[in-house]
This record gives structure tokens, C-alpha cells and sequence, in this order.
């Protein structure tokens, strides 16, 4: 029996995470909890109800379609939802139920199988532009049987995919597959140990060892990726940091990602509180620093 993964989202034209045109897989559930994350929906490895409070007319459709009792009105009329009572049914009621299509719920399962056959209607695009596809998340590595399966088939049509990863993953799970990506873009949140648990809510250890054991085997394939979180991980020590860890590994490249609010709303559609309120994105000034301090290191900047 095919293993099946667990994805929130399939970007197609995407020309943000790789060379070419490129479809970007999005793998539902995370070990790290980054406080400015904008894509919160992947944390969690389960099915989740998204409710867009902007698009609901408080119809009351979906309190009526609800099976497990987890709907229910607050004093404005907006339904509200106590997600640990939610259980996402097989066919979905509430989702159906609304004609305003204010409920979603995220996650779906997939065989590697079928998941080629999706990606590879863009073939033509990948094809002509250098492209192909991207695996995200979430944390794809978080599925590793999965991702393993996914690029055993991908290989047999000679198809160009990529990773991005968080860094934290057990090794031993993966390392054999490793190899089948045709580039790795391996996140560096910060370089000092007690930050980065706080930030994330994972040790920085077990990332640096995966680097490291990467590294010895692919570092040419390997693209170190900097979200700059003014406040974090943007003062001239942590630049400096990050950059001697690279050194040590023998990684040249880097791309830096300056952080964004863009996915605040998320966190009110999941019924949640947005971990880092009022954060705002790198200056141009800090963003041109950040990137002259690496380039002081020999470290290329990937755009």
C-alpha cells in the first residue's frame, strides 16, 4: 500500500523558490513554532478549519451542518468554533454549507502517486524554463517515508525538485533520498542557542548536526536561507554567527528572506493569537547591512 503525505497547498507558477517556473508542494505539520510564521496553517500534521471572518455573512449554514457540536454564535453573530471538540468530517458539511466560502479546511491527503500526476501536468512549463518543484511547508522532512517515495517516482521521469527545510529532522530517516535533490535550502534562524529555543521553540543543536552531516555530502547542493526578523537574528553578532557556521560546512551560498505580517490573518482564521504582534520587516538599511557583513565572508547571496 502507498504511504500517503499530508499537504496544505500545491503553488503552481510559482518563480520564488528555485530556478524556472515551478510548482511548490506545501507539507502540513512543522516540529518548530517560529513566532513570526506565515504559513501557521502547516504547523499542525492534521486537517484543520479555516474560518475568513471577512467573507462570513453569519448565515448560520455551518452551525446547522456541524456533527460534532463545535459551532456555535458569539454576541456579534459570527459563528465561533471550539476546535478541540472540531473533528474535520470525510465529506466536509461545513465547508459545503457556506455559499460565501468563509470555511476551508486545509490539509489533504495524498499518494506520491497521485501527487506526481498533479505536478507533472505543468511538465511543458518546468521543461522550458529550467523549473520543476519544490517541496515546502510545514516541514516536508516531517513525512520522510513520503518525500522518500515521492522522489523515487520523480526520478523515474526525470523531474527536477527541490527542498526546503527547517533543518530539524532525524537524520537517519533521510539521508538516503538526500542525495535526489537537485538543491536544499536549509533555514539558519539564528545562531545563538537560548534565542533560537525561544523564537522557535527547538534547540539549535540538532539543526547544526544535520547541516553538518549534510554538508559532508552535498554542500554544493546546499543554499543556506536567513529569515531576518529585526530584533532576532539581524544584529552584526548574529550575521557574523551565522556566517562562521557556514564556513564550517563549507556552504558559499545564502539567500536572506526578510520577515513579513503577511499571514497575521491566518492566525485569527485558525482561531489562534498571532505569536509576534506589531513585528515589521528589515529597513532597506538593515536589509543592505545584513547583506554586506555575509559578503565580507565570501558568502554569495542568492536573490
Amino acid at each position: 500500500m502507498s504511504v500517503k503525505g499530508m499537504v496544505f497547498n500545491i503553488q503552481e507558477y510559482a518563480v520564488q523558490d528555485g530556478s524556472g517556473i515551478r510548482t511548490t508542494v506545501f507539507f502540513k505539520g512543522c516540529p518548530l513554532r517560529c513566532r513570526w510564521c506565515s504559513n501557521p496553517e502547516g504547523q499542525e500534521a492534521f486537517p484543520e478549519l479555516i474560518h475568513m471572518k471577512s467573507r462570513c455573512r453569519k448565515c448560520g449554514r455551518c452551525m446547522n451542518a456541524c456533527l460534532s457540536g463545535a459551532a456555535s454564535i458569539n454576541e456579534d453573530g459570527f459563528p465561533i468554533f471550539k476546535r478541540e471538540l472540531c473533528r474535520i468530517c470525510a465529506d466536509k458539511p461545513c465547508e459545503k454549507s457556506c455559499p460565501y466560502m468563509a470555511i476551508r479546511v486545509v490539509g489533504e491527503e495524498w499518494t506520491a502517486e497521485a501527487l506526481l500526476k498533479k505536478v507533472r501536468t505543468n511538465a511543458i512549463f518546468f521543461r522550458n524554463s529550467g523549473g520543476g518543484v519544490t517541496l515546502s511547508g510545514g516541514e516536508p522532512l516531517f513525512q520522510p517515508e513520503f518525500v522518500g517515495e515521492f522522489l523515487s517516482r520523480s526520478q523515474g521521469i526525470g523531474l527536477s525538485v527541490g527542498l526546503e527545510t527547517s533543518g530539524f529532522f532525524e537524520w537517519e530517516k533521510v539521508r538516503d533520498f538526500m542525495p535526489l535533490f537537485d538543491f536544499i535550502y536549509f533555514d539558519l534562524k539564528c545562531p545563538e542557542p537560548e534565542i533560537h529555543r525561544r523564537v522557535t521553540g527547538r534547540e539549535l543543536e540538532p539543526i547544526l548536526t544535520n547541516l553538518r552531516l549534510l554538508a559532508e555530502e552535498l554542500p554544493e547542493r546546499i543554499t543556506v536561507s536567513i529569515p531576518l526578523v529585526p530584533g532576532v537574528n539581524t544584529s552584526d553578532e548574529m550575521m557574523a554567527g551565522t556566517a562562521e557556521i557556514c564556513a564550517r560546512c563549507g556552504i558559499r551560498k545564502v539567500r536572506l528572506l526578510p520577515c513579513h505580517s503577511y499571514g497575521t490573518g491566518k492566525y485569527e482564521d485558525l482561531g489562534r493569537q498571532y505569536p509576534m504582534p506589531g513585528a515589521l520587516p528589515p529597513a532597506p538599511s538593515l536589509l543592505a547591512k545584513c547583506g554586506a557583513i555575509l559578503n565580507q565572508r565570501e558568502l554569495s547571496i542568492e536573490l
